[in-house]
């Protein structure tokens, strides 16, 4: 049954598809996809390159100077620690 069904639409399909004003209108037709496909593309690319121009202080955030002297203190052991662990490692 899905053989026969696949072998009428196989016929119909090669025998629409062998005119050529079909051929050549599907042909027109997904040139025309294409390139409005790129032409939209392009134009968001410009739209979104444009708006992170604008506004790329808010997705390139440098660390403000409250947040580099808390990362500078964490990094830093105090002395008491350094004197814990290098009594540990003594023994």
């Amino acid at each position: 049954m899905i053989d026969k069904l696949d072998q009428i639409i196989t016929k119909k399909s090669e025998k629409i598809m062998a005119n050529e004003k079909v051929e050549g209108f599907v042909n027109n037709v997904g040139g025309v996809f294409c390139f409005v496909g790129a032409v939209v593309f392009g134009i968001m690319f410009i739209v979104g390159s444009a708006s992170l121009m604008r506004t790329g202080k808010n997705y390139v955030v440098k660390p403000s100077a409250e947040e580099k002297e808390e990362a500078g203190v964490k990094s830093e052991p105090s002395t008491s620690e350094e004197t814990a662990t290098t009594e540990h490692s003594a023994e």
